[in-house]
């Protein structure tokens, strides 16, 4: 019997280098290297059944993202047995086993919530307000960062935001901008948080 576990995890430090592309084949093998057997899809070229939340750009930290794994197999406690076969910066947090029939991970991702801040102190408030327009749901200043909750993660990305900044020469390059995506998920109009 396949069971749907959805992984929260974190990747930080040379992690977050590691492109969205070489996510499902690095998981897969943690998986393999946890002990865990993954379902593989049908077809000629089969592949472990795994998905993932909205892409990010190389270098953006994350600190809850989701990943499906789709098991056939999970001995002891998944959070552990991953966490010991992932590499240095990966870091799973929780695993949840949503019902059957609930929602993926495209239908669940309808926020993210990023902090933002450059090295040249500049506030990037409104002009992230005015490059998304009416799909930023908050925006606050907290510290030295920038706290902006955005709709639609994968239609909205935040590298879109740092090309257009670099395009209109707001921004040197990338490496004036720090990004952290705190969270993906479902947004909380109560405590204007996101999470799955």
């Amino acid at each position: 019997m396949t069971t749907r576990t959805r992984l929260i995890y974190s990747k930080r430090g040379g992690a977050c280098f590691v492109p969205h592309i070489a996510l499902a084949q690095m998981f897969s093998r943690s998986a393999s290297r946890a002990g865990l057997t993954l379902e593989m899809t049908q077809g000629f070229s089969p592949r472990a059944k795994i998905s993932f939340g909205p892409e990010l750009p190389a270098g953006v930290v994350a600190l809850n993202e989701p990943v499906d794994m789709y098991l056939t197999d999970a001995p002891g406690d998944i959070t552990a047995l991953m966490n010991a076969a992932l590499p240095e910066g990966f870091t799973v947090s929780r695993a949840i086993f949503p019902p059957e029939g609930s929602p993926g991970l495209g239908k669940m991702c309808k926020a993210a919530e990023y902090l933002i801040r450059t090295t040249t102190s500049l506030d990037i408030s409104d002009m992230a307000a005015s490059f998304w327009g009416g799909s930023v749901i908050a925006s606050e200043k907290v510290e030295n960062w920038c706290r902006i909750v955005v709709s639609d993660p994968a239609q909205n990305p935040v590298g879109g935001l740092v090309r257009h900044l670099i395009g209109e020469n707001i921004l040197a390059g990338w490496h004036e901008v720090n990004v952290v995506r705190v969270a993906v998920g479902m947004y909380d109009a109560e405590d204007g948080s996101v999470s799955l």
